[in-house]
């Protein structure tokens, strides 16, 4: 596998089927968790449930992707972060859940740390059930310390017909993995992210990306941060750690945030020479082009 890929598996038409997505994604995936695997021993993935290609109207149909890692829980049992986006065909709604499998101090089950930020789906959320063409895009890297793996999708201009069901990134402040999801909705805080926290002995979570005001002018944020949820744990029963346990989640410099929510599919170039694709719904960009290394000299020259 290269180092870095983006592949178009967009459909046009209207034979559009979830499983078919999926299965198609779930093969990029299982190479690229290989490699990655490979890489950063120390943290191991896996796909703990693949998409099921025949599933029906009836039937959830998507992912459990699980990370264990190195570093141990209070209760001395390795770490694991779990991601879970599944859809169904009668409700046609991905839920991301998002949360640890070692129950948190003081519970009797692990609920508690699977739905972190509760139920981020409403209404908006559904897939439209008129059949409709899907853009979709899978990207990935194996740059050391920056791996990625990334799928978005949109089925139309709006903000509820865009998601991002799979980001798998590694964390640049502590190395860890942060495993990410954005459901198909308007909501600003709509991005929902673990990782794990060394010095707190306790998961990372996030909510949203660090963006400008909606009010300012188009803005690009690089690097892309997550910002910390210290209190925004439905279940969290020591959640108000002092400040100074808490680090920051950064993911790659591949990625950078925009303080614009409806922006799934546009295309940024910046002066610099970079250019950058939203994806998702919440203000994600994913860099298909380098800066310049050597600008030319302002106002031109021989």
């Amino acid at each position: 596998m290269s180092s870095r890929t983006l592949i178009d598996i967009s459909r046009i038409g209207t034979a559009v089927t979830w499983p078919s997505v999926t299965v198609e994604v779930n093969g990029y995936l299982e190479n690229w968790i290989a490699a990655a695997n490979a890489q950063v021993n120390q943290h191991q993935l896996r796909i703990a449930t693949a998409p099921n290609p025949a599933a029906t109207a009836s039937d959830p149909c998507g992912w459990r992707i699980e990370a264990t890692l190195s570093q141990l829980t209070p209760g001395g049992e390795p770490a694991v972060l779990i991601l879970e986006v599944f859809l169904t065909g009668t409700s046609l709604r991905i839920m991301p859940g998002i949360g640890n499998s070692e129950p948190f101090v003081g519970a009797d089950n692990e609920l508690g740390w699977i739905y972190p930020a509760g139920n981020v789906t409403s209404s908006t959320g559904d897939w439209s059930l008129t059949p409709l063409p899907l853009n979709a895009q899978v990207g990935w890297s194996l740059t050391p310390g920056a791996e990625y793996f990334v799928f978005a999708y949109s089925q139309h201009r709006f903000t509820n017909r865009q998601a991002m069901p799979l980001l798998i990134a590694r964390d640049q402040v502590s190395g860890h993995w942060i495993l990410a999801a954005s459901p198909p909705s308007t909501t600003f805080d709509a991005l929902r992210a673990v990782s794990w926290n060394a010095r707190s002995g306790q998961p990372a979570g996030s909510r949203y990306l660090l963006r400008e005001s909606f009010t300012a002018p188009v803005m690009i944020r690089r690097p892309a941060e997550l910002v910390i949820a210290t209190t925004d744990w439905s279940y969290y029963e020591s959640a108000n750690e002092p400040a100074q346990f808490w680090q920051p989640l950064i993911l790659p410099p591949d990625f950078a945030a925009l303080n614009i929510s409806s922006a799934a599919l546009n295309y940024y170039k910046l002066p610099d020479g970079s250019e950058w694709l939203g994806i998702g719904s919440h203000g994600l960009l994913l860099r298909i082009k380098e800066a310049n290394t050597n600008p030319p000299p302002a106002g031109g020259g021989e």
